[in-house]
């Protein structure tokens, strides 16, 4: 029902075999080694497991991947993801965008000993199946390449605890100026 949190145009788009501009599967096999490219956009809210970041879900996300082989045969995606998130500032919790760019550089296996056996300068990306899901690669990348902190430098409203005389206030809470202090009395 309403509570899955997936509005009807996903089933559409999912039926339809592409999700903006994009594939929504390809064969990584034969991308590879027909060396292809898949460029184009698509939105935050085309992402599942982005849907919570709300005030994003507009955000356009631009995708530019090439599958290609290397030298030692290994069926290779190369490129960046990028996109805007807005994400609550961890001081004043008012939203602040970010943005967010994921440099893609991954190794396609199809199960774990070949994972096992890749360099170790190579990800591995598990393709479960045959036909590979592109946006499992955008999400998982995006959402490694957030920011574990999102501040705004500076923050736009005022804090509560900026109000009156700071410096007193961050002194008594401070132990360092505490510290300076008796070391100032000891000379």
């Amino acid at each position: 029902g309403a509570t899955s949190g997936v509005d009807p145009d996903q089933f559409v788009k999912m039926e339809r075999g592409a999700i903006g501009q994009l594939p929504q599967f390809l064969d990584p096999r034969k991308y590879a080694d027909q060396g292809r490219i898949v460029e184009g956009q698509l939105t935050v809210g085309d992402l599942p497991r982005l849907q919570e970041y709300r005030e994003s879900l507009d955000q356009p996300v631009a995708i530019s991947l090439a599958f290609d082989r290397d030298d030692e045969g290994h069926r290779r995606i190369e490129g960046e993801v990028s996109t805007v998130l807005v994400l609550p500032c961890q001081r004043c919790l008012e939203p602040v965008s970010y943005s967010v760019t994921a440099h893609i550089d991954v190794a396609l296996v199809w199960n774990e000993d070949q994972a096992k056996a890749l360099p170790g300068r190579l990800d591995p990306w598990l393709v479960g199946e045959e036909r590979m899901v592109l946006t499992d690669l955008i999400e998982e990348e995006l959402l490694l390449a957030m920011p574990l902190v999102a501040l705004h430098d500076p923050c736009p409203t005022a804090l509560p605890q900026d109000h009156g005389e700071p410096e007193k206030h961050e002194n008594a809470d401070n132990p360092f100026a505490v510290l300076a202090k008796l070391k100032g009395q000891g000379k």
